[in-house]
C-alpha cells in the first residue's frame, strides 16, 4: 500500500511546495549583479577638483567671482595638514593648538546634463569643519556648525541643466581660548580634537527620481530615509520590517509599488515584500513591509554577517528609484551581573575609544576611506571587537567598517565635556537626532552615547524621546560618560559608560568601560637596556607624565586589561584610550603627540599593538616584548605575553624555563635572561599541546634601505586627495629591519604627486619635510595624488647604507564635468568567520556587592592613574596615600572621625578635569589636604578657602582647604596642579565630616 501511494504523495509535496514558493519571484532565485539597477537614481562621487583659498574674499560665493588663481585640491581636504604633529605637546592634558584658524572657501564648478533636467539633485556633505555656509549658483542654502554629522541640502532650484552650476562652501575653524568658553561650540577644540579645519570628508551628489526613497539627512531637509530592523530572531526565523519615506514630487498622483528585497553577503535575494499606495503631488509617506527571514544567519562580533536591503519603487512595473540599507540580524544583552552576550553567546568586548578625527602626521583629519580602513584591519588584526567613538561620531565610512570588521560601537552624537545650556545644547540635540537618523540602521551600534557629561533630568528626557521617536526597535541601550556625577541620570540611563575601570556606580547597570589606560610611550624607545632614542636624554623628560618605555606600555596594557576589566565576569569589557596616538591632550612634552595609542601617528604599531592581539585574538598567541640585538652581558626581564595557559622560553634551543602561572591573566616574566647572540624564542601550550611559537634573532649590522608601498585596494587613484603610504626601513644583508636603527634619511621625489612625509615622534618641525629620522629601524611617508596621473618615483639615501627607490603609478579617475560615479575606495570581501577563543586564563568568581561606598561619599569616582578608594574613622596614624607608607600624625580635633579618601601619590603629576568625583550624600563639611610646594590648582581657589591650619604628612607640610557642600551637590576635583609640580611633591588628599 504504501509503496503504491508514494509516488503520488512525493508529487502532491512538490505541488505544495510550488504553492509555497508562490511568495518568492523568479527574482529572488538568481544571483544579484553588482550592477543591479538603481532606476533613476545615481550617486555621484563629488570630492574631485575643488578650488581653495584660504582667506576670506569678499562675494566669494558670486558665480561669476573669478577664482582661477585659487589652488586646486580635492576632497576630503583640510589646510592644517602642514602645521600639526609639529609643535612638542604642552603636557597637562592640553592639546596641539598651534594651527591657522580662520575663515576660508572651497569653489567646485559642474555640470549636470540636460537631460537630468526634472530630476532631483542632492548635496551631502559627511561633515565640515568647523562651521559651513554652503551657496549653489550664489544662492544661501544654510549653515551647519556640528563638524562631525552628516548634512545635505536640495539643489534641484537652484539649478541650470546643461551647463555649469558652481557650489562655495565658506568654512571656519575658529575657536574660543578655552573649551568651557567656546560658546556654542564647547567641542570644537583641541582639548578633544585639534581644530583641523576644512572639508575633511567626503562629499556626494545624489540625482534621482521625483519620486523618490529620501535620505537620511534630517539636518535641513528634514527627511528620515528608510528604517530596517528584525523582531522574533531565532535560528530558523527573522521578521524583518522594512520602512522607507518616499517624496512624490510629481505633479500627479503616482500609483506605487514598493518591494523589500533581502539580498545575503552572497548577493543573492534571499526574500522579498512589497505593498502597494497611493501617493498624493507633494506628499510623503512611508511604506512598510514585514517578511520572515528563514535561516538567518546572524550577526556576530567574531562573524559580523551582513545583509542589504534594496528598496526598490515602480511605477507601471518599472524600477525608478531604489535605496541600499545595511542590514545585520542579531540579538544581545548587556547583563550586570555577567556582561555582554550576543546571540546568546557570552562575549567580552575590548577595543578602543577613538578620536573621530583620525588625525594623521602629515596629513591632518583629512584622510580617503581606506586609510580609515587601514586603520580598522589593524584593530581587527590586533583583536578589537569594540570601539567607543569619542567624544563626537565617527565618519560614515567607519560605522560601515564596524559593520564589517564586527566592532560593538558606542555612539555619540557632538559633545565636550560638560552639562550645557542655551544654544550649545540645541545644537547637540539636534545633532543627536541627526546622528541617529543617519545611523540607526548599522547593526554595530549597540549603546547611543547622550553625552560626554552627565545631563539634567529634562535633557535625559528629551534625549531618550529622539531614541524612542527615531529608533523605536533598536533596542540600544542609552549611557552617558560621566553620568554618576549628577542625581539626574537615576533612572534614565540604561548603562553605566564608565571612566575609571574600577568599580561600579550604578548597582542595576551594566557597565561598560569609555576610557581605561590613558598611559603614554612613543613607539621608538625598546626598553632601558636599548640606545636610547631621544627619549630618556629629552630635556622635557622630568615634565613628563608618563617615563614608560615601549615595553613597560605594552606591560601595563596587560595590568589595566586584566585588573580593570578582563578578570571581572560581570563588566562588559571596554575601550583602551586610544588605538593611535594624535594631537589631543598629551600629557608628555617629550612628543609631538598624545603618545596612548597601540600605533603611533603614522599607524606603525608598537609593542603594546602586539601585547593586546596576544590577549584578544581568539587564535593561540605569543609574543615576545621587545627585540634581540642587546649588548653582550646584557641580563634583563623577558616579558611574553600569551592567551596560552602556559609558556616555554629558549634561547638557542637552550630551555630558559617554562611559566604556567601567568600575572594578570596573560603575562609571563622571565627573570635575568642573560642575552647571547642567535635566537630567543616562545612556545605556547594549551593542555599540554604546543599551539604556537614565536622567534626573534640577532640581526646583522645595517647595509640597505628597503621601501615597501601600501596603495588602497584599487591601486593609487588620481583624483587629487589619495594617498600612498611608503614603508622604509634600515635592513642588515637578509633583508631583515635592523631594530636599533635610527638616523636621519633623505628623500628625494619626482612626478605628478605632493610630499606629505611623516614625523619623528620626540622632534618639533619633522613633517612635511623630505628628509626624516628612522625610529625603531623604519618609519613611513606619504604622498598624495594630483588630478593627473602618472608616475612618481621616491628614492632615499642614508649615510653608508646603499640607497633605494620605488616607483609608484597613480591610476586616472573617469571625472567628466566635474563629476564621477567612482566611490571612495574601501578594502570589500573582508567577512570572516572567527572561532571562539581558544583558551581564556581563569576569572575571580563574582560575588555580587559594592565597594567604595559611603553615606558622604556618593557615587564615589577616581580617573587618576592609580586607584583611589575611601576609608572611615579619620585619625592620626592613619595611611594617607594607597601607593605609600606614610601616615598622619599629629591632626586637628574636628577631622577625628571623619570619612576619607586615600588617594595615589603617583598622581601627583598627573592633571584631569574630573579625577576625583563624588555627591555629597547629607550636608557636609569637604576638606582638602595640599602640599604648601605645589601651586594651587584652580578649582581649590574658586571653591575652597585655606582655613589656617596645616597638617605633615612626612615631612611634607599640607595646608587644609575648606568648604561646605550640601546634599546631592556634585563635586569635581581636577589634578594636584593646573602646572608643572614638584618631583618630590604630595598628591592632595580628601576628608568629608557631616555638618
Amino acid at each position: 500500500m504504501y509503496k503504491m501511494f508514494q509516488p503520488k504523495f512525493k508529487n502532491v509535496l512538490f505541488l505544495i511546495f510550488l504553492l509555497l514558493m508562490g511568495s518568492i519571484s523568479c527574482e529572488e532565485q538568481i544571483k544579484v549583479s553588482d550592477e543591479t539597477s538603481l532606476g533613476n537614481r545615481i550617486k555621484y562621487n563629488f570630492n574631485p577638483d575643488w578650488k581653495f583659498i584660504k582667506d576670506n574674499p569678499q562675494s566669494a560665493e558670486d558665480p561669476n567671482f573669478d577664482d582661477a588663481s585659487w589652488n586646486t585640491v580635492s576632497c576630503p581636504h583640510t589646510f592644517n595638514d602642514i602645521d600639526t604633529f609639529d609643535d612638542l605637546s604642552h603636557g597637562h592634558h592640553n592639546g596641539e593648538d598651534n594651527q591657522w584658524r580662520g575663515t576660508v572657501w572651497y569653489r567646485k564648478h559642474f555640470e549636470l546634463p540636460a537631460t537630468d533636467k526634472g530630476k532631483k539633485v542632492y548635496i551631502e556633505f559627511e561633515s565640515v569643519r568647523q562651521i559651513a555656509d554652503v551657496y549653489i549658483n550664489g544662492n544661501y542654502l544654510g549653515q551647519n556648525q556640528t563638524g562631525f554629522i552628516p548634512f545635505g541640502y536640495d539643489l534641484t532650484p537652484y539649478l541650470k541643466f546643461g551647463s555649469e552650476n558652481i557650489v562655495a562652501v565658506k568654512v571656519n575653524n575658529d575657536r574660543g581660548n578655552h573649551f568651557r568658553d567656546n560658546f556654542p561650540l564647547v567641542w570644537n577644540h583641541e582639548h578633544w580634537h585639534p581644530t583641523h579645519g576644512g572639508i575633511y570628508r567626503n562629499v556626494f551628489l545624489h540625482v534621482m527620481d521625483p519620486l523618490h526613497i529620501t535620505l537620511p539627512l534630517y539636518d535641513n531637509l528634514e527627511t528620515v530615509g528608510t528604517y530596517v530592523y528584525a523582531e522574533n530572531i531565532s535560528d530558523t526565523n527573522a521578521d524583518v520590517t522594512v520602512t522607507a519615506e518616499v517624496h512624490n514630487e510629481y505633479k500627479e498622483i503616482k500609483d506605487v509599488v514598493f518591494e523589500a528585497r533581502i539580498i545575503d553577503n552572497e548577493k543573492k535575494i534571499v526574500a522579498t515584500s512589497n505593498t502597494t499606495q497611493k501617493i498624493a503631488v507633494g506628499e510623503k509617506v512611508t511604506f512598510s513591509t514585514t517578511t520572515s527571514l528563514k535561516n538567518p544567519k546572524r550577526w556576530y562580533t567574531r562573524n559580523p554577517y551582513m545583509y542589504t536591503v534594496q528598496t526598490v519603487l515602480k511605477l507601471d512595473g518599472k524600477t525608478i528609484d531604489s535605496y541600499n540599507t545595511p542590514l545585520g540580524i542579531r540579538t544581545f544583552d548587556f547583563n550586570k551581573d555577567n556582561g555582554f552576550w550576543n546571540n546568546g553567546e557570552y562575549t567580552k568586548l575590548h577595543g578602543w575609544g577613538q578620536k573621530p578625527t583620525n588625525s594623521w602626521a602629515g596629513l591632518g583629519a583629512a584622510l580617503p576611506d581606506w586609510l580609515r580602513d587601514y586603520t580598522f584591519r589593524l584593530m581587527d588584526e590586533a583583536g578589537g571587537n569594540f570601539i567607543r567613538w569619542g567624544h563626537c561620531a565617527g565618519s560614515p565610512a567607519e560605522i560601515s567598517m564596524g559593520d564589517k570588521y564586527g566592532f560593538a560601537t558606542l555612539m555619540p552624537g557632538v559633545s565636550g565635556e560638560s552639562q550645557d545650556e542655551g544654544e550649545t545644547w540645541d545644537i547637540r540635540i539636534k545633532a543627536f537626532k541627526d546622528m541617529i537618523i543617519y545611523y540607526r540602521n548599522h547593526p554595530s551600534i549597540f549603546i547611543w552615547e547622550g553625552g560626554n557629561w552627565a545631563e539634567t533630568e529634562a535633557h535625559y528626557k528629551q534625549i531618550l524621546n529622539v531614541i524612542e521617536t527615531y529608533d523605536p526597535k533598536g533596542k540600544r541601550l542609552m549611557g552617558n560618560r560621566r553620568a554618576d556625577v549628577m542625581n539626574d541620570s537615576e533612572g534614565y540611563v540604561s548603562i553605566e559608560v564608565g571612566t575609571e575601570g574600577w568599580e561600579r556606580e550604578y548597582e542595576d547597570l551594566p557597565i561598560v568601560e569609555s576610557e581605561y589606560m590613558r598611559d603614554e610611550s612613543p613607539r621608538r624607545i625598546w626598553d632601558k637596556y636599548s640606545p636610547d632614542d631621544n627619549f630618556w636624554s629629552h630635556p622635557n623628560i622630568d615634565k613628563n607624565t608618563y617615563k614608560l618605555s615601549s615595553e613597560d606600555f605594552a606591560v601595563r596594557e596587560v595590568d589595566h586589561w586584566w585588573n580593570k576589566m578582563g578578570k571581572k565576569a560581570y563588566h562588559v569589557g571596554g575601550a583602551n584610550w586610544v588605538f593611535s596616538d594624535g594631537p589631543h591632550g598629551g600629557r608628555c612634552p617629550t612628543e609631538v603627540t598624545r603618545a596612548s595609542g597601540e600605533v603611533d601617528a603614522v599607524r606603525l604599531p608598537k609593542e603594546a599593538f602586539y601585547a593586546v592581539k596576544a590577549m584578544w585574538r581568539p587564535e593561540p598567541q605569543v609574543h615576545i616584548i621587545g627585540h634581540w640585538n642587546y649588548e653582550k652581558n646584557t641580563q634583563k626581564d623577558i616579558y611574553v605575553i600569551s592567551n596560552c595557559a602556559a609558556v616555554k622560553l629558549y634561547v638557542n634551543d637552550k630551555l630558559i624555563s617554562t611559566d604556567s602561572t601567568p600575572k594578570n591573566g596573560y603575562e609571563y616574566k622571565f627573570s635575568n635572561v642573560e642575552w647571547e647572540i642567535g635566537e630567543i624564542k616562545a612556545e605556547g601550550y594549551i593542555d599540554d599541546k604546543l599551539c604556537t611559537t614565536q622567534t626573534k634573532v640577532t640581526v646583522g649590522e645595517p647595509v640597505a634601505l628597503k621601501l615597501t608601498p601600501i596603495l588602497g585596494p584599487k591601486g593609487w587613484q588620481a583624483d587629487g586627495s589619495d594617498i600612498a603610504l611608503i614603508d622604509v626601513e634600515v635592513v642588515d644583508e637578509q633583508g631583515r629591519r635592523c631594530p636599533l636603527a635610527k638616523g636621519r634619511v633623505d628623500f628625494t621625489i619626482s612626478g605628478p604627486a605632493i610630499w606629505r612625509g611623516g614625523y619623528n615622534s620626540g622632534k618639533p618641525n619633522s613633517t612635511n619635510n623630505l628628509y626624516l629620522d628612522i625610529e625603531a629601524g623604519i618609519n613611513r611617508v606619504a604622498v598624495k595624488s594630483l588630478l593627473e596621473a602618472g608616475e612618481v618615483t621616491i628614492t632615499t639615501n642614508k649615510s653608508g647604507l646603499e640607497p633605494a627607490s620605488v616607483t609608484l603609478k597613480s591610476e586616472p579617475l573617469n571625472i567628466r564635468e566635474g563629476l564621477t560615479t567612482e566611490l571612495p575606495q574601501v578594502y570589500t570581501n573582508v567577512y570572516k568567520e572567527e572561532a571562539v577563543p581558544a583558551h581564556i586564563p581563569q576569572m575571580p568568581e563574582y560575588v555580587p556587592g559594592i565597594k567604595n561606598r559611603s553615606k558622604l561619599f556618593k557615587k564615589f569616582s577616581y580617573t587618576g592613574d592609580g586607584k583611589a578608594v575611601l576609608r572611615t574613622n579619620m585619625h592620626w596614624g592613619k595611611r594617607a596615600y594607597t601607593d605609600m607608607e606614610h601616615n598622619y600624625t599629629v591632626i586637628p580635633k574636628y577631622l577625628n572621625g571623619a570619612e576619607y579618601i586615600r588617594t595615589p601619590n603617583s598622581d601627583k603629576r598627573y592633571w584631569a578635569r574630573d579625577q576625583l568625583q563624588f555627591v555629597a550624600g547629607i550636608d557636609m563639611h569637604i576638606y582638602v589636604l595640599h602640599d604648601d610646594t605645589v601651586p594651587v590648582p584652580a578649582f581649590l581657589l574658586k571653591d575652597y578657602k585655606d582655613n589656617g591650619d596645616n597638617i605633615n604628612v612626612g615631612k611634607v607640610t599640607m595646608s587644609i582647604f575648606h568648604r561646605i557642600a550640601k546634599a546631592g551637590e556634585s563635586i569635581i576635583m581636577a589634578g594636584n596642579s593646573d602646572g608643572d609640580a614638584p618631583k618630590d611633591c604630595r598628591m592632595y588628599t580628601v576628608m568629608g565630616k557631616a555638618l
